[in-house]
């Protein structure tokens, strides 16, 4: 009976460690699962984290795309604008080109047209003084000096319809005198506007003979001997030399 009783205190004792075996696995078994379920967890946030972290990195994305897309338009419309600008400088710079060879071919035709004119001008002085000197040939060939008192010659180039001259008259006459000859002699004096009283001794004696029936308006040539003149003094022409006198009568005093 002794027996027994021991056999069946060993038994208890297996069944004790059986159960205490039971328990430690299934605490294992529900520790072993709380940390598969943590792990889990962990697994999911971490999955959520990265996919909220790629939601944000695509929308950081699609943000510095538009940026990107709108700064190129930015650009795009000032390279248009840069581009406009240029071209209407350009056109500016064509225009005022224009204008500037527009105003140089007016400046240029100016000066042609004044220049013509000018050399128009020229010639038709040419023909006037060659025909002066054609009229003054002819009437030297078909005129010849006349005497008057004391040897003075003279030779009317020109006849007057004004006034005739008058003595003790003041008159008013331009004159020239040269030596040796009336054209190209040497000029010793000469006047535009000289006034005397004729026949008052005011001027030489072949002066007051010299112009004697003379009207205005009238040129005439006079060869003034020594003995009406200056006599032996030497004004310039030489001792006693004759002088030559061109006169053109002005105005005779009423």
């Amino acid at each position: 009976m002794g027996r027994r009783r021991r056999q069946n205190s060993d038994g208890d004792e297996d069944d004790a460690l059986e159960r205490e075996w039971f328990k430690k696995r299934q605490k294992a078994s529900a520790t072993k699962e709380e940390d598969g379920g943590r792990d889990s967890n962990k697994s999911n946030d971490e999955s959520t984290h990265q996919t909220a972290e790629g939601a944000a990195h695509h929308n950081i994305e699609e943000a510095a795309a538009a940026v990107t897309k709108k700064d190129d338009t930015h650009n795009n419309a000032d390279k248009i604008e840069r581009l406009r600008l240029k071209k209407q400088l350009k056109k500016q710079r064509q225009k005022e080109k224009k204008a500037e060879a527009a105003k140089q071919a007016a400046e240029a035709r100016q000066q042609k047209e004044k220049e013509k004119l000018q050399l128009q001008r020229i010639q038709k002085e040419k023909v006037a003084k060659k025909n002066e000197k054609k009229e003054f040939n002819e009437s030297n060939q078909s005129h010849e000096f006349k005497s008057l008192r004391k040897g003075v010659k003279y030779l009317d180039v020109k006849v007057g319809n004004g006034s005739v001259v008058q003595h003790r008259k003041k008159i008013r006459v331009a004159y020239t005198l040269r030596a040796k000859n009336h054209t190209n002699g040497k000029i010793i004096d000469a006047s535009k506007n000289f006034g005397f009283r004729l026949g008052k001794g005011e001027v030489i004696e072949g002066y007051d003979i010299g112009l004697e029936g003379m009207r205005v308006g009238g040129i005439r040539r006079l060869i003034v001997p020594k003995q009406a003149g200056y006599h032996n003094d030497d004004i310039g022409a030489g001792r006693g030399a004759d002088l030559f006198f061109e006169i053109e009568l002005l105005h005779v005093a009423p």
